[in-house]
């Protein structure tokens, strides 16, 4: 279920999207666990390590993995929950990765309610993550394989990730966990 979307560049993006996030991560004892899912090496699949890497910066204390600097991909990701897991139980999971859509859904932004499917759009069958997901739409379903090459613009793809970290960023301050 769709909990809040939006195009990147809208003008209350960051608002609908902290208000989503108060919404639901309100009356938490601690706070959730960020996985961000995806490529440092792929500009498109780059969405969930650059937000990664956003939220370390603002937040060095916010649990967030998968960064540009350690990303969470489909060769490690395995291997990383086990420990992640080990070193975080019973935490909320918030997990960002990029996705695809339809041509109409270029630059959306959406939270939902339930566990993305990493590597879905290349048939990869990886556990799903996540009791939220968000998501970031950086190609459309019929142009999926460009999410695999380097071509695309950056510009969308680092303004999701921008706006995401923002609007943690605004949750995280009203929250009162820092």
């Amino acid at each position: 279920m769709v909990i809040v979307q939006g195009l990147y560049d809208a003008p209350d993006i960051i608002d609908k999207l902290t208000d989503a996030l108060h919404m639901i991560l309100t009356d938490r004892s601690q706070p959730p666990l960020f996985l961000c899912i995806g490529s440092d090496s792929h500009i498109l699949d780059s969405f969930g390590p650059l937000t990664g890497s956003l939220l370390k910066d603002k937040m060095p204390n916010l649990n967030v993995y998968g960064t540009l600097a350690e990303p969470l991909h489909a060769r490690n990701l395995v291997s990383s929950l086990d420990y992640i897991y080990a070193l975080h139980p019973a935490h909320l999971e918030i997990a960002i990765d990029a996705s695809v859509g339809n041509e109409s859904e270029l630059g959306f932004i959406r939270i939902r309610q339930g566990p993305l499917l990493p590597g879905k759009a290349f048939s990869k069958r990886l556990p799903p993550i996540g009791h939220l997901s968000i998501t970031g739409v950086v190609g459309t379903r019929a142009e999926k394989h460009h999410l695999r090459s380097n071509t695309g613009s950056l510009r969308p793809v680092y303004g999701m990730a921008w706006a995401v970290s923002e609007a943690v960023w605004n949750w995280y301050n009203g929250i009162g966990y820092n």
